[in-house]
């Protein structure tokens, strides 16, 4: 998702109604919300592995960003080194996680890294404004975004220490937020007519997705058996709301808890899809959302 997108929302338990849409055809589901918060803090929820593990980005201080994995109920804080800020975007199933960090200072670029372990890996594509990196797979395998010279967004793929540009073809920018452990990739890009949609690739080949009827479309995490969770924004321009995708049809995913806007930004192979909405201070974890 683009990351100016993804900073939304927060939960409560409750049960929330679904549907899968095809053209006009809807099958009723349900999702069950519960809340992601740590203690009392602003918490943003952004992926999620096969073991359950989440993870995102949380204050832990009013004056601090940090980010987490929540697994069990046990939290991990992680600052990158002297950063001023640190965020958490994606997580692979050994646990490894991916983010971005800020130095001190005013105006300061984001600049990517990997943390397994409490190891750390900088990733900056080359000459690159700014680094964000938003996923990676079981093969380690990372991906991103960077902002070039003329600040023109890109998304890329990190691999052995060597970085590719990924965009989608001629588009204005991309980003790319996800890779599952088969190579798929998930992500969004801007036309030329400032129009944000979301879109998958493999091998070279990109599939364009967009929800019906939306204003904008952006795409989060993509699980190993092909479901893609993301969010678009309404036609009147009012409202964000979360879907999944698969095989060409959408589910809508909405709490009932969250006033205007739920934002869909992870899932793993067991459905269980993650991501923040309008509460106050917290993500929140969905079950029972893919029949």
């Amino acid at each position: 998702m683009l990351r100016d997108k993804t900073r939304r929302l927060i939960p409560m338990l409750v049960l929330a109604s679904c549907a899968w849409t095809q053209l006009s055809a809807q099958e009723p589901s349900s999702c069950t919300f519960h809340k992601v918060q740590i203690q009392t803090h602003d918490t943003f929820v952004y992926g999620i592995n096969n073991s359950g593990a989440i993870v995102g980005t949380y204050n832990p201080t009013s004056g601090s960003q940090a980010a987490h994995i929540l697994k069990n109920g046990t939290v991990t804080t992680i600052f990158y080194p002297r950063a001023a800020m640190t965020d958490g975007f994606g997580i692979n199933d050994y646990g490894a996680i991916v983010g971005a960090y800020v130095p001190p200072g005013i105006g300061t670029p984001d600049y990517g890294f990997e943390w397994k372990n409490g190891t750390f890996v900088n990733i900056t594509f080359p000459g690159a404004l700014s680094t964000e990196a938003f996923g990676i797979n079981i093969h380690g395998v990372v991906v991103g975004s960077y902002q070039d010279s003329s600040g023109v967004f890109h998304g890329f793929r990190y691999s052995g220490g060597k970085y590719t540009r990924l965009d989608y073809p001629h588009a204005q920018s991309t980003v790319v937020s996800s890779i599952n452990n088969n190579g798929v990739i998930s992500g969004a890009y801007t036309d030329s007519s400032n129009v944000d949609h979301g879109f998958t690739a493999q091998n070279g080949t990109f599939t364009s997705i967009d929800y019906p009827g939306a204003a904008n479309t952006s795409l989060g995490q993509v699980n190993n058996n092909g479901i893609v969770s993301g969010t678009y924004y309404d036609s009147a321009f009012t409202t964000w709301t979360g879907f999944l995708f698969e095989n060409g049809r959408f589910k809508k995913i909405s709490d009932p808890a969250a006033s205007t806007e739920t934002a869909v930004n992870g899932i793993n192979d067991s459905n269980i899809v993650v991501g923040n909405a309008d509460y106050s201070g917290a993500g929140f974890r969905a079950d029972g959302c893919v029949p």
